[in-house]
């Protein structure tokens, strides 16, 4: 019986694949970072290996994205989904830190004053060759041991966050200049008004080691003006 299912689960699969091989695609891989930053808040202490994967059908896809210190530490896991129509994305995430200390542990736990969940619904424009710019926004809508409210830590607050993003070639580097910012008071992102907390320039660049084999490079730059911080991070694409 268990034969039959599994031969007709690789039938159906098959098939799939057949009809719509062009459209249906899975996509594996990890990063190697020095450091992990997110909006000009540094997450750990620590080199990280950042594994990522995701199944894209058309313009859906769904991905999980972690970030694992090397020596043990910070731990982050993260589900997304997300559809994309011409230039425009729609993207909800979930963001799960494990060890995050005075969140709860545990993956079922959604009680909104302890869970280790966050989520974000976000819409992003992902900019054309003839407007090389992309604009993200999102507002946490779940979470609030994570974002809480300033006045009652019980309560959401609803954080929000805007990205544009340059993205221009100079010779066989890829750059991209950033600027991010959230517009109100937010505990989450450490500001008591509107304020810019992530504003750099990154470069990617391929280094060829073979015929077959080659190596994405990315080198980051960032300050965040409301906490008077900067850092610089190298991470490598496996």
């Amino acid at each position: 019986m268990k034969t039959n299912i599994l031969l007709l689960v690789a039938f159906f699969v098959g098939s799939i694949q057949a009809e719509d091989k062009s459209e249906l695609s899975l996509s594996l891989g990890a990063d190697l970072t020095t450091s992990y930053l997110w909006r000009g808040l540094p997450q750990g202490t620590l080199p990280a290996l950042q594994p990522w994967g995701e199944l894209s059908y058309k313009g859906f896809t769904l991905g999980t994205w972690g970030s694992y210190e090397l020596a043990g530490g910070f731990k982050e896991i993260d589900m997304y989904a997300k559809y994309t129509l011409k230039a425009f994305t729609l993207q909800f995430i979930d963001l799960y830190f494990p060890d995050y200390v005075g969140l709860n542990p545990d993956f079922f736990n959604f009680k909104k004053a302890e869970t280790g969940h966050a989520a974000e619904l976000g819409v992003s424009y992902n900019g054309s060759e003839k407007i090389p710019f992309t604009v993200y926004g999102g507002m946490i809508i779940y979470g609030a041991a994570v974002d809480p409210n300033a006045s009652n830590a019980s309560e959401l607050n609803k954080s929000a966050y805007v990205e544009v993003n340059y993205l221009g070639t100079l010779n066989d580097i890829k750059y991209n200049i950033f600027t991010g910012f959230t517009p109100t008071e937010s505990l989450l992102y450490g500001s008591s008004q509107f304020a810019f907390i992530h504003v750099g320039v990154s470069a990617q660049k391929t280094l060829k080691i073979t015929d077959f084999f080659s190596l994405p490079l990315k080198l980051t730059l960032a300050a965040n003006p409301n906490s008077n911080k900067f850092y610089m991070a190298f991470a490598i694409s496996l």
